[in-house]
């Protein structure tokens, strides 16, 4: 695979990679309760990022064969209608893809929003289920059970498990101490 040949995607896993990685060789210097962290998150993100990696290289051009492409080619072909052409493929990103990237940036800018006025256990769940219904196409039912689930499972992994407390967000802070019902 040449430089000419890597996309975006495998570019984008290959720094994520070597952010990873940098990340636990600098949590060794750190105390050991302030390394958990960093090799929590760490450890798993390295081993994706090599799944990933190599997903992309044995589904890289210059990793099939002339043999398979060829098969590919005629099924295609043999898909194709009589009498149209097949589509050309269209590029990773493009303007095509413009108005899919504006609608992911605003889901992402307003669940980052979200979780710092309304904290994680208000935010995710509404998120989902919007995000579920809206653009996965769910149904009611499903995107309310992931979006309990997804809740239950944050609350258990870092709130019991690990005992981490998420940030409750500004606002519901606020409400709370307000309301005097003691502390979030």
């Amino acid at each position: 695979m040449t430089l000419k040949t890597i996309s975006f995607s495998t570019a984008l896993t290959f720094v994520m990679l070597v952010i990873f990685t940098s990340m636990v060789a600098m949590s060794f210097d750190y105390p050991a309760k302030a390394r958990f962290m960093p090799l929590v998150v760490g450890i798993p993100g390295i081993v994706l990022c090599l799944v990933q990696l190599a997903i992309d290289l044995f589904r890289s051009p210059s990793a099939s064969t002339p043999a398979a492409a060829s098969v590919g080619q005629s099924i295609a072909a043999a898909s194709v209608p009589e009498g149209t052409q097949p589509e050309e493929e269209l590029p990773e990103f493009g303007p095509h893809t413009v108005k899919q990237e504006m609608v992911m940036w605003s889901y992402f800018l307003s669940f980052v929003a979200a979780i710092v006025f309304f904290g994680f256990y208000i935010s995710v769940p509404i998120m989902l289920v919007t995000f579920l219904r809206r653009q996965g196409e769910a149904s009611w039912k499903l995107a309310i059970g992931l979006a309990i689930a997804a809740t239950l499972a944050l609350y258990l992994m870092f709130g019991r498990l690990l005992g981490i407390e998420l940030h409750p967000g500004f606002f519901t802070r606020w409400v709370v101490h307000a309301l005097g019902t003691g502390s979030v």
